[in-house]
């Protein structure tokens, strides 16, 4: 519904990664966690509470000697119980040199079975009173959810529109892990999905309470949790936190020495009375009552009096809508960093031309820029440009209440102070477009009727989607993650004959691999090795060298990226998802870009896909970097000298080249939050937009199967969480083939989609690594030609040539294996 260009941090960004991202394993959603018992001395402990009879629980047939035995009692006392409140506390602590961190926030849960609720986390406010829902949202005033309450609460129904999920999941700690031990029938096979056995450590004590302590080693650290060995409540959580480290050093600016979170739970009560204050809601007066929330969006201003604001110009004099009353107002929204925005003001300083000199037509360029930013920049950027609109700051962010998402962004507001338009985006007939609007308004005309019916058009699109999607958004709190599918136990390929060529025993933990192929030399193995560590492997799978790398501690690689520019020379680009930068090496294996290089000063939402080409078809290789969030995608050199950015897509998961045109150029495939694929050509400008019907693609992959140099391309779409369909489609957007892989979300960071080949003659073959260990391989025509399991986690896959004979290499916790295949 709303396209982002480059855009200021707001809560609905966490919604975009909700929509592409699967939540966390464990209760707490997110990455927020601590790391260990000793770290979180400084917590907060409960107040001390009195006993109550009606808290003390039995539990007949539990195990209270093992660690699994004490979650599944605390687990049944809360399914079991008739009522359940607290008020808790969740706080996140650390330390890097003399600087400090210590956030805090409270968050409130009372349950009365069988349907009424309050809940109270970050932004959101869920009040249930057996009747009605009622939900409110901090960052969205005026609009009030109202549903029906269900016979019995689920964490569907709870958790039963996709923004609200978003507000009341997705802080630094994430969704309250109470409902899912109140609602969940499987709480604790979530918990323990991706962890070891749980183990009994010492009891302790929190107030004088005497609780068990079960310690949980998950796959980011170990967690602890604190259980009242009378009641069975949980009193509080210690989490692992090395999922967070490089995001806090990121923001600290330096290493992180000390770090926890933990959440307690004072006053927390299973069976005990409950106020019925506690379940009543009352709506503010001007409320609007919504069936869903509609995120802020600038045609909810259409045909209404412009929002109040305060801007200034570069000599400090201030600028209100009473000081353009009577005067029909285009307002820009730019930033200097911003690239669209130094394409789209030239356009708009040829129409300011056009008025300057009719005192019933106004124009005002207005940076959001930070203030941190001097005015001589502001100014040097629009003199570059050759534009002299004048020009207006934001010192006090009234532009929030023009509710875009993205710059440039502008507006049109009638003599009597009525906004008549906005427009998102470049556009290159804006020389055209924009005066004849101005000339109607001029003539006394609205044009507010076709942007507002564009809009209400939006919405109903936007409800159709929710409507289809609300159980979805439901059952991903209700599972707080799609179980893993289980590793298949291990099965021949029907189709290949496989006989094992080698084994590399010197690889403990191998990842993605990497085959490069040059004329008249043997193809290289090149094997990510323990996050931070590349490893070349010898056709006969010994070990050539070893290279680690020398990046920052918090730092760790996934995923390889290669060239052989038009000189010969060979590039790696290595990089893993969500971190902050990707690094660049020579064919010496030395670092000789890490990009972006600012990650201190500027932190970003992260890194999402690298692509090392040559779009230009100069034989010079350019990174080609897109992130997760609005930043877009950005090109710079191999020195980290910036080419060119276009912030018009989102979310950018990855990323696919194009084969060349006649005169050796280049394109740019996208994915993006629309499920759409996005052309950009070789200087970043968008050429296209590829949608096949009925399909979201989240995953491509483009590959010369045919050997003739015209690239077959596969995609990956999922039809709800954990149910993936793999798609053979051209760049006309027709799907040509599909095929359903196994249930289950990936749990490696393993390319998806691999092209390669394992037969002596003819096309290659697509290769999809399945989440429960299988190989699946598909045709260039799209038909099954085999799929078997591997009887392991898949970490890495790839196929190569040695002497004639096809050969399928895989990376698993088995090590680095070969096997010919015939």
């Amino acid at each position: 519904m709303l396209q982002l260009f480059c855009r200021r941090s707001s809560v609905f960004n966490l919604l975009l990664l909700f929509c592409s991202v699967a939540l966390p394993t464990m209760f707490w959603v997110g990455c927020k966690r601590a790391e260990s018992e000793k770290a979180s001395g400084t917590a907060r402990a409960p107040e001390k509470e009195a006993k109550s009879p009606s808290e003390t629980i039995s539990a007949p047939g539990k195990n209270l000697d093992t660690g699994r035995g004490v979650l599944e009692a605390m687990a049944q006392a809360y399914r079991t119980a008739k009522s359940y409140n607290d008020q808790g506390t969740v706080r996140i602590q650390a330390e890097a040199g003399k600087q400090t961190i210590d956030r805090k926030v409270d968050f409130s849960v009372a349950y009365q079975s069988p349907n009424k609720l309050r809940m109270e986390a970050y932004l959101a406010k869920v009040v249930i009173d057996g009747d009605k829902l009622y939900a409110a949202i901090e960052d969205l005033p005026g609009q009030v959810l109202e549903k029906n309450a269900p016979a019995e609460l689920t964490m569907k129904s709870v958790y039963c529109d996709r923004i609200l999920t978003a507000a009341s999941c997705n802080g630094f700690a994430g969704a309250a892990p109470q409902l899912s031990l109140l609602f969940n029938d499987k709480a604790v096979d979530v918990l323990l999905r991706d962890a070891k056995e749980p183990k009994l450590a010492e009891p302790g004590e929190i107030d004088g309470r005497p609780c068990y302590r079960v310690q949980i080693s998950m796959f980011d650290g170990l967690a602890i949790f604190w259980i009242d060995k009378e009641t069975l409540v949980l009193r509080r959580m210690i989490l692992p936190t090395n999922g967070i480290r490089s995001e806090l050093t990121t923001e600290i600016g330096s290493q992180v020495e000390t770090l926890s979170l933990v959440a307690d739970f004072p006053g927390a009560q299973l069976n005990g009375p409950i106020d019925p204050r506690a379940f009543q809601f009352a709506a503010p007066a001007d409320a609007e009552i919504v069936k869903f929330f509609i995120p802020p969006d600038p045609g909810q201003l259409l045909a209404k009096k412009v929002p109040d604001f305060k801007f200034v110009d570069l000599n400090g004099k201030a600028i209100i809508p009473q000081s353009l009353a009577g005067k029909i107002v285009v307002l820009d929204f730019w930033a200097t960093w911003c690239e669209p925005c130094k394409l789209s003001l030239p356009n708009l300083q040829k129409v300011y031309e056009k008025y300057k000199d009719n005192d019933k037509v106004a124009f005002l360029a207005v940076s959001v820029d930070d203030q941190q930013v001097k005015n001589k920049a502001i100014a040097d950027v629009l003199k570059e440009l050759k534009v002299n609109i004048p020009v207006c700051r934001d010192p006090d962010y009234s532009a929030a209440a023009f509710k875009f998402n993205g710059i440039p962004s502008s507006f049109i507001i009638d003599a009597n102070g009525m906004v008549q338009d906005y427009e998102s985006g470049e556009n290159p007939n804006l020389t055209t477009v924009l005066p004849e609007k101005i000339e109607k308004l001029l003539d006394g005309e609205n044009i507010y009727e076709a942007p507002l019916k564009r809009y209400q058009d939006n919405i109903k699109e936007y409800e159709k989607s929710i409507t289809s999607s609300q159980e979805e958004s439901g059952a991903k709190v209700e599972e707080l993650a799609i179980p893993l599918a289980n590793i298949a136990q291990r099965s021949q390929s029907r189709t290949f004959k496989m006989s094992p060529l080698w084994k590399c025993a010197d690889l403990k933990s191998p990842g993605n691999i990497l085959t490069m192929t040059t004329p008249n030399s043997p193809p290289r193995i090149i094997v990510i090795e323990s996050a931070k560590s590349l490893a070349e492997v010898g056709l006969d799978g010994k070990v050539i060298a070893m290279h680690k790398l020398n990046i920052g501690d918090a730092e760790f690689i996934t995923n390889l990226r290669a060239f052989t520019a038009a000189d010969g020379k060979r590039y790696i680009a290595v990089f893993a998802g969500f971190q902050q930068r990707c690094h660049l090496l020579d064919d010496q294996w030395n670092i000789v870009l890490s990009y972006p290089e600012d990650v201190i000063e500027h932190p970003h939402s992260g890194i999402a896909d690298v692509e090392l080409d040559d779009l230009d078809g100069d034989g010079v290789p350019k990174l080609y970097i897109s992130f997760w969030s609005v930043i877009g995608v950005r090109a710079v050199t191999l020195e980290g000298k910036p080419i060119w950015s276009n912030r018009s897509v989102s979310n950018v998961v990855r990323m696919a080249v194009t084969g060349a045109d006649a005169d050796g150029r280049r394109d740019l495939l996208c994915t993006n939050n629309k499920g759409t694929l996005v052309e950009l050509d070789a200087k970043g400008q968008r050429q296209a937009e590829i949608s096949v019907p009925n399909r979201t693609i989240g995953w491509i992959a483009g590959g010369d199967l045919l050997g003739n140099g015209q690239l077959l391309w596969c995609g990956l779409s999922a039809q709800k969480m954990g149910e993936t369909i793999a798609l053979g489609f051209n760049l006309k957007g027709e799907e040509l083939w599909n095929y359903a892989l196994p249930v289950g979300l990936q749990p490696q960071p393993i390319e998806q989609i691999i092209p390669g080949k394992i037969t002596r003659d003819g096309p290659g073959q697509w290769f999809l690594p399945g989440p429960d260990g299988s190989i699946n391989i598909i045709s260039a025509e799209g038909k099954l030609l085999d799929a078997f399991n591997y009887g392991a986690m898949l970490q890495g896959l790839a196929t190569v040539s040695i002497d004639g004979q096809p050969v399928l290499i895989v990376a698993s916790p088995n090590g680095l294996e070969a096997w010919k295949v015939e």
